[in-house]
């Protein structure tokens, strides 16, 4: 059996209630068996006996014994429900086994009671009394026998606890009508009654927070301000339960007007006069059940702040610009409420942001303040009064200024457990020591001569560490401050060699020598060049190590090691040494696709750091040497021109400033063997016009291409008497592309696949347009723009709308965009058809643009032209209306939200109305909408005024 778990305390703010979670936040329902506590059964046969908890199987009606005596059964169960008191039961069943029946074709209607309890008077003679059937059931004459009981108890239970039963018994029997007949004799296993059950939470204590006040009474309700902060303290038995607390609140001569709600972040109660008292209570729920309503507290509503600043003084800190106290100086600031026996507290912050309340005495009292002003210099407490409901006061700004008394120091840092060295500096001339402090250390004064002192400290760990630093006056304390000291034992690393303020050329033989910042060294440790070595150290705890400078740039590791075998934080130690050899690269050769290849000139970049530098001689793939000057740059370029695939090679040496060479650096580098591509006409191709592409060969012996051409299958081609070989292609369509081609030798050698990108200009017209034409109609003028791709050849455009007549307008020769403006004149789906023309004559394809035209009228005012700034307050403007569809009879127009007004339209459809502006720098919008005869309306046009001031 699964017991009940103890009660858990929860308190909840109000401000928090629906967020807080215990535990789990899934159900913490509690699932078990409940106990059985005895079982008896009933015998005719015996008719003053009752059995008790016999080790047989509970008989159930009527049975024949060996003698041929016939047995009436009926079998009781008694379970203890005391684990379940103060539950609700979720689910809940009884269930139970045929174990033997008498004749399974004989049907046999079982029954199962609610029943008084079996007493020690219980007999057949004196059963007890059955007050509830809980169900009645067929069994045998089926297909399944013996066969399974079972019912819900949900309903049953949870009655039973209402009436705090502390044990519930059930009766199995055969239905009186056929309880004698000896073939309904059966027995049954113990029934198990299982149950899951949850305690509801419950409310144990209430409170107001923020500042804290009890629940209050009837006859003394707690003052409350607009926005209060409820507390519950919810219990739920159930470990792990989630709880949340719902509030409600009334006032207490209307009780109709109670609310419900979950306070989050304070009630707003604003809508309580001063006052009023109100009753509240809460109720505490988990994710199964709500528990029960709490007593009820009361508040009376207070929402009059008190009316004046408190008085604000100090005697260490006074108001205004005299400096007081000190840096680090602990103040005391007396609040005075002067009187105001509204005033219980004061609440106070920084232009730090920290803040705190402190208590009055006593009503309209005094406060006091123990505070350590944050800021040097200049600082500001603004405070205010605060009463027994909250409400805070205005605020006193008060200002002083600090003295600046705290030492001005400075600590050099030697390493760890060595002797480091503190400096003080005077910031008052009174000054008469300085004392330091580590922390958990002892103070450590030093006596000021001249405003000054010097001092060791020893650190015994690395890291981040903090040091309160003060200033006396004789004994007394002025001033004070906290450093923060970044101390560490990484060993110190220096050299005259090899450092960042000079770089040295390779083979250069140099020293570094390592220093102690930390006691007992006995080696250093160091990785350079990606190899950890050691160096023992010196009697004075240094070393000191040779080396042969390595070109490039170096960043060596250092650390030292303890007798003890512990090492200390490490140096980082970095510097460049120069390669006394050039550097030669092919940038080029880092593209893809490749671009070079046999005969493509090809730039190679030379370089050398060497101080002397002059010039540069090379020889590519055994030619002639070649000079080049440096021009003082460290960097040139050479532009060499490759005769074959493969692998070819530059040899090249620095030229220095006193006639030597450096050494020899030797650069091979592999050029492409795909084909060579060319393309005639030269660069962007068009849709339409025909493009010759030319192979040249990047190996020799070569019989045939194999090309592809804009993602198209495969082709081969055999190559000239001179290697070469023509293929032309007429794109389709524009944008990217590219040719794929490979080539075969005689012998079958192929080559790489170069890939030679090219792109195709569309020769079609796009249109385009920046606004949406669907909502106006007719008379409106839409805006379009010809874009071709083909700028600087096309001279003109030739267009037409829908099948009005072709017009010709002149190609901008500022873009590759051709404005051009289409009076709307028919509804709905309209088109422009448009080609481009050359200057030699050649037009393009026609390109169709469909566009909408909606039905909403035209508006149009001289005064104020739509969505420009003009006119101005008092300056009348008229608004005239057209278009949009024909058969407009009527107009109906509106600024912004003001009346719907209608004006006739005339013969032509049209009407025109006054308005005037009475705002200057105003926006206006003007609605309008078209009505026709048959009594649709047009869509809304929306026409902007912008008011300016008339000037």
């Amino acid at each position: 059996m699964k017991r009940l778990k103890a009660a858990v305390p929860i308190t909840v703010l109000a401000v928090v209630a629906a967020g807080l979670t215990v535990g789990s936040p899934a159900s913490a329902a509690t699932s078990y068996d409940v106990p059985l506590k005895s079982w008896a059964y009933l015998d005719s046969q015996s008719p003053r006996a009752k059995f008790v908890d016999a080790d047989v199987n509970p008989p159930v009606g009527t049975s024949r014994d060996a003698a041929g005596r016939t047995h009436t059964y009926r079998s009781y169960f008694t379970y203890d429900l005391s684990n379940l008191k103060g539950t609700v039961v979720h689910n809940s069943y009884l269930w139970t086994v045929e174990k033997t029946v008498a004749d399974c074709s004989a049907p046999a209607t079982i029954e199962v009671w609610r029943t008084r309890p079996v007493t020690d008077n219980t007999t057949w003679l004196r059963p007890p009394a059955e007050v509830e059937k809980l169900l009645t059931a067929t069994r045998g004459a089926g297909a399944s026998c013996p066969a399974y009981l079972g019912l819900d108890m949900v309903a049953t239970l949870n009655a039973a606890l209402s009436r705090r039963d502390r044990s519930i018994t059930v009766e199995i029997r055969v239905a009186a009508a056929q309880e004698a007949d000896v073939r309904t004799g059966r027995t049954f296993a113990k029934p198990v009654l299982s149950a899951t059950a949850n305690h509801p939470p419950t409310i144990t204590s209430l409170q107001l927070k923020s500042p804290d006040r009890p629940c209050g009474t009837p006859a003394k309700p707690s003052p409350a301000a607009r926005n209060t902060v409820f507390a519950a303290t919810a219990s739920d038995r159930d470990e792990g339960d989630y709880t949340s607390v719902l509030y409600a609140i009334w006032p207490v001569d209307h009780p109709e007007q109670r609310r419900e709600f979950h306070d989050y972040y304070g009630t707003d109660l604003s809508q309580y006069a001063d006052g009023t008292v109100l009753a509240w209570q809460a109720r505490a729920s988990d994710y199964d059940d709500e528990g029960p309503w709490s007593r009820t507290c009361y508040i009376v509503m207070d929402v009059t702040a008190p009316a004046n600043p408190p008085q604000v003084s100090s005697r260490t800190y006074p108001e205004g610009d005299s400096p007081g106290g000190g840096t680090g100086i602990e103040g005391t600031f007396r609040f005075d409420g002067a009187g105001d026996r509204d005033v219980v507290a004061f609440a106070w912050r920084d232009s730090w942001g920290y803040y705190g309340q402190v208590p009055a005495r006593r009503p309209g009292g005094t406060g006091i303040l123990k505070y350590t002003p944050k800021l040097r210099f200049s600082t500001d407490l603004y405070v205010a009064s605060v009463d027994a409901a909250g409400n805070r006061g205005p605020e006193k700004n008060y200002r002083f200024r600090v003295a600046e008394t705290a030492p001005y120091a400075e600590v050099v840092v030697n390493g760890v457990g060595l002797p480091s060295t503190i400096t003080f500096v005077a910031s008052k001339p009174e000054t008469t020591a300085f004392g330091y402090q580590l922390k958990d250390g002892a103070e450590v004064r030093l006596p000021a001569v001249d405003g000054r002192a010097t001092g060791p400290v020893t650190f015994t760990t690395a890291g981040q560490i903090e040091m309160a630093v003060r200033s006396y006056a004789r004994n007394k304390l002025i001033g004070q401050e906290t450093l923060n000291v970044w101390v560490t034992d990484a060993p110190g690393v220096e050299s005259a060699e090899f450092n960042l303020e000079t770089d040295q050329v390779a083979g250069k033989v140099g020293t570094f020598r390592f220093t102690p910042r930390n006691s007992d060294v006995v080696a250093y440790q160091y990785n350079l060049d990606d190899e950890w070595k050691t160096v023992p150290a010196a009697e004075d705890d240094t070393a000191v190590l040779s080396w042969t400078a390595t070109p490039g740039w170096h960043s060596m590791v250092v650390r030292s090691v303890k007798a003890d075998g512990s090492t200390s934080m490490v140096t980082d130690y970095q510097f460049f040494v120069i390669d006394a050899r050039p550097t030669a690269y092919a940038h080029d050769l880092t593209s893809w696709p490749r671009r070079d290849g046999v005969g493509v000139p090809l730039s190679i970049e030379l370089g050398s750091q060497l101080p002397n530098l002059t010039g540069f001689v090379y020889r590519f793939d055994g030619g002639a040497e070649q000079t080049v000057s440096s021009g003082g740059n460290p960097y040139v370029y050479v532009t060499v021109t490759p005769q074959h695939a493969g692998d070819n090679t530059v040899v090249v040496q620095a030229l220095l400033s006193d006639g030597t060479r450096s050494p020899a650096t030797t650069y091979t580098f592999r050029i492409w063997s795909g084909p060579l591509v060319t393309q005639t006409p030269e660069g962007e191709g068009t849709v339409g016009r025909p493009v010759t592409f030319t192979f040249r060969p990047g190996l020799p012996d070569v019989a045939s291409y194999r090309y592809s051409l804009g993602g198209a299958d495969e082709q081969t081609i055999a190559a000239g008497p001179d290697g070469t070989a023509t293929v032309t292609y007429t794109p389709s369509s524009w944008g990217y592309n590219d040719v794929r081609v490979t080539s075969v030798g005689t012998d079958g050698t192929e080559s790489e696949l170069r890939i030679a990108p090219f792109s195709v200009r569309d020769n079609r017209v796009s249109v385009y347009s920046t606004y949406d034409w669907s909502r106006v109609g007719i008379g409106w003028t839409g805006y379009f723009y010809f874009h071709t791709q083909m700028f600087g050849e096309v001279t003109e455009y030739h267009y037409r709308v829908n099948d009005g007549p072709e017009q010709v307008l002149p190609a901008s020769t500022e873009g590759t965009s051709t404005r051009v403006a289409v009076p709307f004149e028919r509804n709905g789906t309209n088109t422009i058809h448009v080609r481009s023309r050359t200057a030699d004559g050649e037009f393009s394809p026609v390109t169709d643009f469909e566009f909408t035209v909606g039905n909403a009228p035209y508006v149009v005012s001289a005064q104020y032209p739509d969505g420009t700034w003009s006119g101005g307050a008092g300056v009348p403007g008229t608004f005239e209306f057209s278009g949009g569809t024909p058969g407009i009879v009527s107009f109906t127009w509106q600024i912004d939200d003001g009346p719907s007004t209608d004006v006739p339209a005339d013969s032509q459809g049209k009407a025109s109305i006054t308005f005037t502006p009475t705002q200057n720098f105003q926006t206006y919008t003007l609605s309008v909408t078209g009505h026709k005869a048959d009594g649709t309306d047009t869509d809304v046009t929306r026409y902007y005024i912008h008011v300016s001031n008339g000037g």
